[in-house]
């Protein structure tokens, strides 16, 4: 349940905020959801990498529509890319690699904060 939360919480947040702040905001979201929330680095990474990405793929689906594929069609001629929808997966990919790294990162400085304490095994 932690996981779909905390998903959900990044995808949300990384489709409506990039329309206010620069692109790399993204990275400040994951960074936070990786520090609040202690899980394992295999689910840090899959949260931030799934909720980016198909932000990121609905946003550029969104983008594409509205402005009838003239833009992909330019970006499409400058990185020689044979269709726009290759375009749609190497950004939402790319995308979803930079929330999975920032939400590692929030954990890493969680780890480096609150240590796990030594359990203590006193037998009598």
């Amino acid at each position: 349940m932690n996981f779909i939360f905390r998903t959900l919480i990044i995808g949300v947040l990384s489709y409506y905020l990039p329309t206010f702040f620069p692109w790399w905001s993204i990275v400040i979201i994951t960074f936070f959801t990786g520090l609040l929330y202690s899980e394992n680095y295999f689910s840090q990474f899959l949260s931030g990498f799934i909720g980016v990405g198909t932000a990121w793929i609905f946003l550029l689906l969104s983008i594409d529509t509205s402005t009838n594929s003239i833009l992909s069609n330019k970006v499409i001629e400058l990185l020689n890319i044979s269709s726009v929808n290759y375009l749609i997966i190497y950004t939402s990919v790319l995308g979803g690699v930079i929330g999975g790294m920032g939400s590692i990162s929030g954990k890493c400085l969680r780890g480096i904060f609150y240590k796990k304490k030594k359990e203590r095994n006193f037998k009598f």
